[in-house]
């Protein structure tokens, strides 16, 4: 038994090892050769930046790229394939033959490995084109196999090494060898959180044991991938912009901050940041941060919007970078305070005036009937005034933030019809005449809200029209309300739908006007991906179309 262990034993050691030192050998072979890859592409990168086609500095190029990695072979092809210069056989090149058919030319920027026509060896080759020069680099792949080879030779003696020193242990220790064995599976058993304690007295016994460990280890490493996934969902899922860096290296950004800066995954992730971020203010933040490793908070600007911004240390190496875009909310910010300051001067106004004429009538200023009765009627037409602004106020401010609304088949030209039919008294007391073209046309939409955008146009059209003026309304496909009245100069037509914006003050101050109307209007059209065109001439009249 005792025999049979140790030869089973030393013989899985020995399967074990040529395994992993295979996958290993396989993976360090790949990662060499990934890393060379990219090796070779940044150097072509800095060739181009160094090479001037109009100058045509070979040499010196060539020079610059070697003292970087004198591994590299520099070539210079012509626009025909014919070899300039050549930093290996520099002083051959007329032995060199036609090169448009390298498959590194045909296939520009890709990474190509084939046997050297000129050097009799395989060779790591990339090329692109500046300007009418093809630069080509280069260099021996044995390069990067060499330090596989290495490891390779190394791996074979340590598996002899190990596998000689297995079986003097196995023979020194056997009787012991169940011990640490217990032990150690029992430490892969905490690693994969299992509730169970392992422990044999018969080495028959562990390939069970393994397996089992195998399956928790692999449920394990499942559970791992989906809460990674699940961090990775979350991290792309958010708003903000999210960069972390390791070393001055990007280690993770979302899809957001890709966004922001233009870029994709590839070319930033494991690269330094400098390569990403172009934002001095960022650049200084990040350096202040690594300095002092203390959280910081700025604001910058970005491609004219707005960044809140934060910047985390951890772990000594790490730094979190999220950015907010902040633009909307200081354009709300700004509205905000706009509409409270505009609304604050249209209410103070006729408030003022209801105050002075109580206190001239309190005080007995106006002490006259007639002149009483006159102020009375002032009076309470300043109230009439504060009353509609604060209705339109509402208004505007229940379009802006009510997210619910019944929507309800409406014929456009009933509502038309009614609206007419209310305003008809102050259309006759200014003698205006009415010429209606009105087809049917039904909608699904807010019938209070339609009423609302309808009556806002209709009653503009008559309280700004002039004496004995005309107004036609037409209905087909679109709706057009036209009137002769004031008009609006041109250089006001843009600002019209600003809230509080009123071309004539006084006329508006005269009539009624809120200066609310035409933003109300233009609410409603948002809302219901409504278009409304406006075009007007001073002292001819003014055209509001709306198109359905």
């Amino acid at each position: 038994m005792k025999k049979r262990v140790i030869l089973m034993t030393s013989l899985l050691v020995l399967i074990v090892l040529v395994l992993l030192y295979t996958i290993s050998l396989i993976v360090l072979g790949n990662e060499n050769r990934s890393k060379a890859r990219e090796e070779i592409k940044i150097y072509l990168n800095v060739a181009e930046d160094f090479y001037d086609d109009s100058l045509k500095n070979y040499a010196d190029t060539a020079g610059k790229i070697v003292s970087l990695d004198d591994r590299l072979r520099v070539t210079f092809i012509d626009i025909n394939g014919n070899v300039l210069y050549d930093s290996v056989l520099e002083y051959n090149i007329s032995d060199f033959d036609n090169h448009l058919n390298r498959e590194e030319i045909r296939n520009l920027g890709e990474v190509v490995i084939r046997e050297s026509d000129n050097l009799d060896k395989k060779m790591m080759y990339i090329a692109a084109l500046e300007g009418n020069t093809y630069i080509r680099l280069s260099f021996d792949s044995a390069y990067f196999a060499t330090s596989t080879i290495m490891y390779a030779v190394i791996g074979i003696f340590a598996i002899i090494a190990i596998t000689s020193v297995a079986v003097i242990v196995l023979f020194i220790v056997s009787k012991k060898m169940l011990k640490p064995i217990n032990s150690k599976i029992n430490e892969l058993a905490l690693i994969a959180d299992a509730d169970i304690v392992f422990k044999t007295d018969n080495i028959d016994q562990l390939p069970e044991i393994i397996t089992a460990l195998k399956l928790l280890i692999a449920n394990k490493i499942k559970l791992i991938k989906e809460e990674s996934m699940k961090n990775e969902t979350i991290i792309q899922a958010i708003d903000e912009c999210l960069i972390l860096l390791k070393d001055d290296n990007v280690i993770l950004i979302n899809n957001q901050a890709l966004k922001l800066f233009m870029v994709n995954e590839e070319s930033v992730i494991d690269k330094n940041y400098i390569y990403l971020i172009r934002n001095n203010d960022l650049l200084e933040a990040i350096k202040e941060v690594k300095n002092t490793k203390l959280k910081k908070h700025l604001t910058i600007n970005i491609e004219n919007r707005v960044y809140d911004v934060n910047l985390i240390p951890f772990n000594s190496l790490h730094i979190l970078i999220s950015l907010k875009d902040m633009t909307e909310r200081e354009k709300i910010e700004v509205i905000k305070k706009d509409f409270f300051a505009n609304a604050s001067h249209e209410l103070k106004s006729p408030l003022t005036s209801i105050i002075g004429y109580e206190q001239m009538i309190l005080n007995g200023i106006i002490d006259d009937k007639d002149e009483i009765k006159e102020a009375s009627i002032n009076i309470l037409k300043e109230a009439n005034r504060m009353n509609q602004i604060i209705i339109d106020m509402l208004e505007l401010s229940n379009l802006e933030f009510s997210k619910t609304y019944e929507l309800v088949d409406i014929n456009l030209k009933d509502i038309i019809n009614n609206i007419v039919e209310r305003y008809n008294t102050r259309i006759k007391d200014k003698k205006i005449k009415l010429k209606l073209d009105l087809k049917d046309k039904t909608i699904k939409a807010n019938k209070e809200q339609i009423e609302t955008l309808l009556s806002n146009i209709i009653d503009n059209a008559i309280k700004y029209n002039k004496e004995k003026g005309t107004i036609e309304i037409k209905l087909d496909k679109d709706l057009i309300v036209k009137d002769t009245g004031i008009g609006i100069p041109k250089e006001d037509i843009s600002r019209v739908f600003e809230r509080f914006y009123r071309v004539d003050k006084a006329k508006s101050k005269e009539t009624g006007g809120t200066g609310l109307g035409l933003a109300i209007v233009k609410h409603i059209c948002e809302k219901f991906g409504y278009k409304v065109e406006l075009d007007s001439t001073l002292n001819i009249g003014t055209e509001v179309k709306i198109i359905f």
